[in-house]
């Protein structure tokens, strides 16, 4: 008989990867590809088009993209203009000439954007608490719905209002329903290649970030923008049934009978035998027996729980990761880590155009960019650990926008652009490799929070980007890139003393998750005398 803990469940029943991984895998794909043509949409419902006052055909320009306006313009918002015309040459419709957001108005533009990122904030807090509560399944059926009718609202906004609440309910829905399948990802693949699919799919963000400028050239007008990221998402509704739940969850919170019947249904579809669960699973959680039969081809596998260690088990909660000090360290670690990444990502990917060029080229280019930022991770994570994978590409990633400084007197655009997406390329890595990272060092229990609160601190970086465009203004992109690049370094820095996890077991309580984050571990063998031997392993050597 061979006997080994829930954690392998997936791995030792169902296989590292079959049709039923496939399955999860595509649709979080999908999942991500929407996720970014949301997130970036902003650059094309809210561009910076010029517009002028009509009054008395009087004609004074100003744009949007600047802030800075003549001193006629100024006189004419001070005392009133009621006639604004704006230029349509390249956007049909955009929030800006659509509520007249012009002068005092002109911040409502950027708020629908920061507020934004404040329901990707109070989704990752809400729906990471609620996941890893209820369960991965009910909140991927509540967050799409949400998603979808969100989406429509704003859409079909009649006001400014309606708009900006309804794009931060989309927000809101959309990073629970994020992160809720990169768990589903990580918690049904395999060891062998978690890290893989963990990074695979990021690919779908950034094929949604390609789509998105070619999706706003064809369709100029926000509105029909805005309906072309929604309606398709309804195809969700259907595949959603065939999604499943996590078993590794279901294990982990005692729900034996759910988990059997995943397990038989994984079985089936990696065409594995489905009569090798016992129809009864009786007592004891902490152990899966799986016995050979006399036939070479089949496992009779018994699952036991024990139902007053369920009872009595300690209930994970949100503070349990700052209880305990290697845990801790490790989360502070991981949320200046997010911080950094995500408001240098953004800073560079929302204000692209402030490197000169075309709009939907640089965007297109720079969406181009994210598949190699992906792809080398993924090329990386057999032979480079987590840790010094991702201090690498943060030093990178801060030398590259410290590059781009004695570039910006040159006269032509090419060269500082091109720096400036090489830092990209390293920042846009790592992004990916921290996801997959998170995933790692949280226990099953409380993962889904985990992972949650380092977005929670990846939305301040996101909503500080924004402002990006007005720190140029004032002081210049020297500085801008400066601190980029200061940020970056500091970080990779940072992230030497975080654990390594490659090659390791996820783990699934907090007691197995402070053991995994500690710098070394140490394993007590018994010798054939009876004897005890004390040994004491780095993790990176482990792995």
């Amino acid at each position: 008989m061979r006997t080994t803990n829930v954690r392998h469940v997936v791995t030792d029943l169902v296989g590292d990867w079959g049709l039923w991984q496939l399955n999860i895998v595509m649709f979080s794909i999908s999942i991500s590809l929407f996720s970014a043509l949301n997130n970036l949409s902003v650059s094309f419902y809210a561009p910076n088009i010029k517009y002028w006052c009509t009054d008395n055909d009087t004609t004074t320009t100003t744009t949007s993209a600047s802030n800075q306006t003549f001193k006629s313009t100024d006189y004419y918002c001070l005392n009133g203009c009621h006639n604004w015309t704006f230029d349509k040459s390249v956007f049909k419709s955009t929030i800006i000439d659509e509520w007249d957001l012009t002068c005092d108005k002109h911040g409502l533009a950027s708020l629908s954007q920061s507020l934004y990122m404040v329901g990707y904030v109070l989704g990752a807090l809400i729906f990471g608490c609620l996941s890893d509560r209820f369960g991965r399944q009910p909140i991927l059926w509540l967050t799409v719905i949400l998603e979808i009718m969100a989406g429509l609202s704003s859409a079909l906004a009649v006001n400014i209002i309606q708009f900006i609440i309804s794009r931060m309910i989309l927000a809101f829905a959309s990073n629970g329903r994020l992160l809720t399948t990169f768990m589903l990802v990580n918690e049904c693949v395999g060891t062998k290649y978690r890290a893989t699919f963990g990074m695979a799919v990021q690919i779908g963000w950034a094929l949604g970030y390609c789509l998105l400028p070619g999706i706003s050239y064809m369709l100029p007008n926000f509105r029909h923008l805005l309906l072309a990221t929604s309606i398709p998402e309804t195809i969700w509704l259907v595949w959603l049934i065939v999604i499943p739940e996590s078993p590794r969850w279901l294990l982990a919170n005692g729900q034996l009978g759910r988990a059997e019947r995943e397990i038989k249904r994984a079985l089936r579809l990696n065409k594995l035998s489905d009569n090798c669960l016992d129809s009864q699973p009786s007592i004891e959680l902490s152990k899966i027996d799986v016995t050979n039969s006399d036939d070479d081809n089949s496992d009779e596998i018994t699952i036991k729980s024990n139902n007053d260690n369920n009872n009595n088990r300690h209930k994970p909660r949100f503070y349990d990761i700052f209880m305990l000090p290697n845990l801790r360290r490790t989360t502070l670690i991981m949320y200046f880590t997010w911080f950094v990444n995500s408001f240098v990502y953004y800073g560079i990917s929302l204000n692209i155009g402030d490197f000169g060029g075309n709009l939907f080229i640089n965007f297109f280019v720079a969406g181009l960019i994210e598949f190699p930022s992906y792809l080398f991770p993924l090329m990386a994570f057999p032979y480079i650990g987590r840790r010094p994978l991702t201090s690498g590409l943060m030093y990178l990633s801060g030398l590259s926008c410290l590059a781009v400084i004695p570039l910006l007197t040159v006269p032509s655009v090419w060269p500082r652009l091109t720096v400036a997406l090489i830092g990209k390329f390293f920042i846009t890595s790592s992004y990916g490799v921290i996801y997959v990272y998170a995933a790692e060092v949280y226990p099953t229990v409380v993962r889904q929070v985990g992972v949650g609160s380092c977005s929670v601190a990846a939305r301040f970086g996101s909503i500080l980007a924004p402002f990006v465009k007005e720190l140029n203004i004032y002081t210049g992109m020297s500085v801008v890139m400066s601190i980029f690049g200061g940020l970056s370094i500091a970080d990779g820095v940072s992230a030497h003393f975080l654990p390594e996890t490659r090659g390791q077991q996820i783990a699934d309580t907090i007691d197995e998750a402070e053991q995994l984050n500690r710098r070394r571990t140490i394993n007590i063998k018994q010798t054939n005398n009876g004897a005890y031997n004390l040994h004491v392993t780095n993790l990176i050597e482990k792995t």
